[in-house]
């Protein structure tokens, strides 16, 4: 074999570089793990691989030897801690291969006459050697279940990737998509809650046979994944849909320079520091969706940017405007004319009323505030056990029974107890600024003795503030209907809002509960248009070895998904962005479809498929 270069430097008629005790036909060992046993042998616990390590001669041929030295001292610098590219190629000077070192010890002068210095190195990841020349194969594929042959001329397997393209619409499937842009601007995290989406046109996109009447069709993706959907007024001008979505604090930063109302831009340079964001990212200012691809923190920068996303437009944005990062990717595919009703969980339903009049993103309407499940999002919390026996306690439907789901939020006591309370209290990352109370019913045993608070707490403190004492009843133990408006002006926002009664023997209900939640917070909802959409559902397999991959990701037409089965990553070519999430390997390994040495038959199944191109592409791995 010739050493034919070393980080790009080629070994010409100045030096000449040879592989020295055999270091580049070895094959690396490993050091085998034992597990000890009581009474028995040990067995093998795996193997810890230690690398493989080879070494250098390198002669000075050249007439100026110091300048040659100097030169050789640059390439193997030890204060550049990075690897680098060893390529060798055949006696011939044919199948260039390389792999990845660094210098691993002194470089020491073996001969003076002429000038022959050893070089240690260790290799840096893969110990095989890879083909500098990539291999391409295009399969075209215009049915579900059709198969190809790539073959992999190398001695090892080899780690692919795969380019999925779709080119031609699919049979089935869902025709169209909306991406839904989500700005969470609460610097609480929030775990499973509802949030609104709407208002959308179904009665035109029905009529239009874009959507089935029933809305069976309508769906909705959040990070490529189905999840549970309530519709609200289907088939009308105004539908909304109802969610319930996790979020991590708010980031957002402040756009420091203008950017230009069209082309192509390299970074978003903004006021604050970055740390908090992370590398691939959608982005929206004003109406505009940006993706990055990463960060420059010295800088402040988000780079790799790719502008007006998912159909939204290149707009001018001037500095000062809030760049706000969009948390989730929430799709809302439909166009499948035979697609039966989802099966949604209505254990998680939100449980307030989402009827349109209602609820929306800022206030909540309670006729309803959970069930015996207590799983329903947006539930109220309970100060006490749910029971009518004992000495009190809560209940959940009209003058102190029990029923599910909750009509009412209850709490009675039979006795005077010290230190005792009942209640509901509800709590929002968003923030509470008010609340109005109506269908109450209260009694008290002894009209003097009756204690009940309508009261909030606010951020920051570990008491809770009254807001509203309720009057007195006016007659012993008979039960009164009660109500409060929503009282005076708002209160800062607080972190929850509650009824609370102190244990004198009484009751006390209420039947409907208005909560206004923190405009300053709540999420706040952009539609992006709507799209073509290829409902990639697809299982790749290689029946070689028996290994596949499910895909699941919607995509457009004419763009390509990249799946790096080497490296584990998955990518969408459109705008840089990850999607892990679309890919699932049937068995848990570092590399998954591995191309086995010699033929290889690959498998597409993606059930309406017309026209899908997978191009594979792959560098040889050998052993020397």
């Amino acid at each position: 074999m010739i050493v034919k270069s070393f980080d790009g430097n080629e070994f010409g008629t100045d030096y000449t570089a040879v592989i020295l005790g055999g270091g580049g036909i070895t094959l690396p060992g490993g050091d085998v793990q034992s597990v000890e046993r009581t009474g028995a042998w040990p067995l093998s616990g795996g193997r810890r691989r230690g690398g493989r390590a080879l070494g250098l001669g390198i002669a000075i041929e050249g007439s100026d030897v110091k300048a040659l030295r100097t030169q050789l001292f640059q390439w193997f610098d030890p204060e550049d801690e990075t690897s680098k590219k060893l390529a060798i190629t055949d006696d011939d000077g044919e199948n260039e291969r390389y792999i990845h070192v660094e210098l691993d010890g002194d470089m020491a002068v073996r001969d003076e006459m002429p000038m022959m210095y050893t070089v240690p190195l260790k290799v840096d990841g893969d110990v095989r050697w890879r083909a500098e020349t990539e291999t391409s194969d295009e399969w075209n594929i215009t049915a579900s279940g059709q198969t190809h042959e790539v073959s992999n001329g190398g001695t090892d397997d080899a780690w692919p990737s795969f380019e999925v393209t779709p080119t031609t619409v699919k049979s089935g499937g869902y025709a169209y998509r909306e991406f839904w842009a989500v700005k969470w601007r609460s610097d609480n995290p929030a775990f499973s809650r509802p949030l609104r989406l709407g208002p959308i046109d179904t009665a035109t996109l029905v009529g239009a046979s874009k959507m089935q009447a029933d809305g069976d069709d309508l769906r909705v993706m959040v990070d490529g994944q189905e999840v549970d959907r309530w519709l609200v007024d289907m088939n009308t001008a105004n539908t909304y849909v109802w969610i319930n979505v996790d979020f991590a604090p708010q980031r957002s930063a402040t756009l420091q320079t203008n950017i230009p109302d069209s082309g192509a831009i390299s970074s978003i340079e903004v006021g604050e520091e970055i740390y908090d964001f992370q590398d691939g990212v959608m982005l929206q200012i004003d109406d505009e969706l940006f993706y990055a691809t990463a960060r420059d923190l010295a800088e402040e920068d988000f780079t790799g940017i790719t502008r007006a996303m998912f159909n939204t437009s290149e707009a001018a944005h001037t500095a000062g405007a809030t760049v706000y990062w969009i948390q989730r990717e929430i799709k809302i595919p439909y166009g499948n004319v035979s697609v039966s009703a989802p099966d949604v969980d209505d254990d998680y339903k939100p449980a307030f009323s989402l009827a349109a009049a209602d609820s929306d993103n800022e206030e909540w309407k309670y006729t309803e505030f959970g069930d015996s499940n207590e799983k329903r999002t947006g539930q109220w919390l309970r100060w006490g056990r749910i029971t009518l026996a004992e000495r009190g306690g809560c209940y959940t439907a009209t003058q102190r029974t029990l029923g599910s789901p909750y009509s009412v939020m209850g709490a009675w006591s039979s006795a005077l107890r010290s230190g005792y309370g009942y209640g509901w209290c509800l709590v929002d990352p968003c923030g509470i600024v008010n609340a109005a109370w109506a269908d109450g019913y209260k009694r008290a045993e002894t009209k003097e003795d009756f204690w009940v608070r309508l009261r909030y707490l606010g951020r920051g403190e570990f008491g809770w503030t009254n807001q509203v004492q309720l009057a007195l009843p006016s007659e012993d133990n008979t039960w009164e209907a009660w109500s409060e408006a929503k009282a005076g002006s708002d209160w800062d926002a607080a972190r929850g809002v509650s009824l609370y009664m102190f244990s004198y023997p009484q009751d006390v209900e209420v039947g409907t509960v208005t909560v206004y939640l923190n405009t300053a917070e709540t999420p706040v909802v952009m539609a992006c248009g709507e799209e073509g959409n290829y409902p990639l559902s697809a299982t790749l397999t290689n029946t070689t070895t028996g290994e596949s991959i499910d895909i699941e990701f919607d995509m457009d037409l004419g763009e390509t998904l990249t799946i790096n089965a080497g490296e584990g990553t998955v990518t969408y070519d459109q705008d840089g962005s990850f999607q892990r999430q679309a890919v699932e390997p049937d068995s848990v390994r570092t590399r998954y479809l591995t191309l086995a040495p010699g033929p290889n038959t690959l498998r597409l199944d993606d059930t309406g498929t017309a026209a899908v191109t997978v191009v594979t592409k792959f560098r040889k791995r050998t052993y020397q």
